[in-house]
């Protein structure tokens, strides 16, 4: 069974994501922060993540540069900035996409199945 992560601070974020994921019968996980979320990927392998760039203790901008020492899965970045596509490909940072807050829901999770297909 395929495996996504969801790291995210905010609880009804994890809970939405949570049940469209699970709709496209994959399974799901998921980190209130972006250290969690590293400390699962250390210990298991997700083919899809997706990730808030806002969190406290470590933004996500920090957490790519980190993540991508730990595992080359594909990552979907969650925010509410549209310029932050810019900032992130300025990092070097190898993204598959963003998803912009507020997200379609059925255009969110058509790029979930088709990225872990």
């Amino acid at each position: 069974m395929k495996k996504v992560l969801v790291i995210d601070d905010e609880l009804s974020i994890r809970l939405l994501l949570r049940e469209i994921i699970e709709d496209l019968y994959i399974e799901v996980s998921e980190a209130e922060t972006a250290i969690v979320g590293l400390q699962m990927i250390e210990k298991q392998n997700f083919d899809l993540i997706i990730m808030d760039i806002q969190m406290p203790q470590m933004n996500g901008l920090d957490a790519m540069r980190k993540l991508r020492e730990l595992t080359d899965a594909p990552v979907f970045i969650l925010t509410a900035f549209s310029h932050l596509e810019e900032v992130v490909e300025n990092l070097g940072v190898e993204i598959q996409g963003f998803v912009e807050k507020p997200f379609d829901i059925d255009e969110l999770a058509q790029k979930i199945k088709k990225q872990v297909e």
